[in-house]
């Protein structure tokens, strides 16, 4: 399977996760791995399955992934697989960036495999809570065999 990882990440927190969700699933997938402003061009050609992260900012209303989903579906990204994780404070109250990209996801056409998630930092610029890296590779890869399909 084809799996695309984009993240927006301002500490790194986001990309810790992204970076350890792709090593969790390759092999047996061919992951990438991609910097959100960088993703913005890239199109859905071969992408089986589509992880979108970001912090959580300003509530999810600054979204560092944003310059990637903008005009997904007119690159080729609708009815992709995909789910969408964040990375946060405590806070459970708030409104937050995982919620913010699914609503773009699914506005672009992806089918949302999964729940948003969530991973906790332990303050405004880190570090990632205990077992978080380790929890956020699991979660990939129950989210790939959730969307395998028999060889």
């Amino acid at each position: 399977m084809e799996i695309l990882i984009v993240y927006g990440s301002q500490y790194g927190n986001t990309q810790k996760l992204a970076q350890a969700m792709a090593r969790a699933l390759s092999p047996p997938h061919h992951v990438r791995v991609v910097h959100a402003p960088v993703a913005r061009t890239l199109s859905a050609e071969g992408v089986d399955l589509l992880f979108v992260g970001a912090p959580t900012q300003m509530r999810g209303l600054r979204l560092l992934a944003k310059p990637f989903l903008i005009g997904l579906e007119g690159r080729g990204f609708g009815g992709v697989r995909a789910a969408a994780f964040d990375t946060r404070m405590g806070d459970f109250a708030q409104t937050v960036a995982s919620e913010a990209i699914a609503r773009h996801l699914v506005g672009a056409g992806c089918r949302l495999v999964a729940e948003p998630e969530s991973f906790l930092v332990l303050g405004l610029d880190g570090p990632l809570a205990n077992g978080e890296v380790e929890r956020a590779a699991a979660w990939a890869v129950e989210v790939a065999q959730s969307v395998a399909t028999p060889a």
